[in-house]
């Protein structure tokens, strides 16, 4: 039997302000634990959204759901010292390390980090050459607004590129990959999260692997880039279906 693709999503009352507090609590060992998880593909996954992004030089661009800013940077060091990039996240605890991180990093011009809801963006019509976003459409509360907004602030001939955690289509893989997330995934979030849960509900690392489970994917994802307006959508199926890129042009 096919697994049932719910259409927004796994959602709940009080669902953004739960997120706020999973991040607040896992911001500190967040990139020590994405690296592990995805045993270093992350940083592949990110160079490939930078090529789909197409040329930056001298761009502006924004980072919807930035996080520790991790995309964000290598948006500025492919932009230049012409361009500007805007990072903004719900959660400032997750801001602040990013502000942290970025003292390190010899970019050619600074990112512009804020707090922002991905569901109600802040800029005007048309801002951005190139919207981005990383693994963070499972967390907000309407997965079409978000795409709607990205697509409102993006300039004609604009590109959005978004990465997203998704289930391989292929049975054998299939079986391997739910080993991995409960097991592997669930045993590393426990040696961080201890188990605790966030507001009577998941702990952070359980949210991370139920969260997967009926959201959208593949077809289902980008037929709703084409719904926000975007003249084509596909996407990129990379590291055996476990992740998804997703690219939407603007005409």
């Amino acid at each position: 039997m096919n697994e049932e693709i719910k259409p927004n999503g796994t959602q709940f009352e009080g669902k953004e302000e739960y997120v706020k507090e999973v991040f607040t609590e896992i911001a500190s060992y967040y990139d020590e634990t994405n690296d592990m998880m995805s045993m270093g593909m992350i940083k592949g996954w990110h160079r490939f959204m930078m090529k789909k992004a197409g040329d930056l030089g001298s761009k502006r661009c924004l980072d919807v759901g930035t996080g520790t800013g991790e995309i964000a940077f290598l948006l500025s060091e492919n932009a230049g010292e012409g361009g500007e990039v805007f990072g903004i996240d719900i959660t400032p605890k997750m801001l602040e390390y990013a502000e942290i991180k970025m003292k390190d990093r010899n970019l050619p011009k600074p990112v512009v980090f804020e707090i922002g809801n991905a569901l109600s963006l802040r800029f005007d019509n048309d801002s951005f050459d190139v919207v981005t976003s990383g693994y963070m459409l499972r967390n907000v509360t309407d997965i079409q607004r978000a795409i709607d907004e990205m697509y409102r602030v993006l300039k004609p001939g604009g590109r959005a590129v978004v990465a997203e955690l998704s289930k391989p289509e292929n049975r054998a893989i299939r079986f391997f990959y739910e080993l991995y997330m409960r097991h592997r995934v669930y045993w590393l979030g426990r040696r961080y999260d201890k188990g605790k849960p966030i507001g009577g509900k998941y702990s952070p690392y359980e949210w991370l692997t139920s969260s997967v489970e009926g959201f959208p994917r593949g077809k289902e994802m980008t037929d709703k880039f084409l719904r926000a307006g975007f003249s084509e959508a596909q996407y990129f199926v990379k590291s055996m279906g476990a992740v998804n890129i997703y690219l939407g042009l603007k005409k």
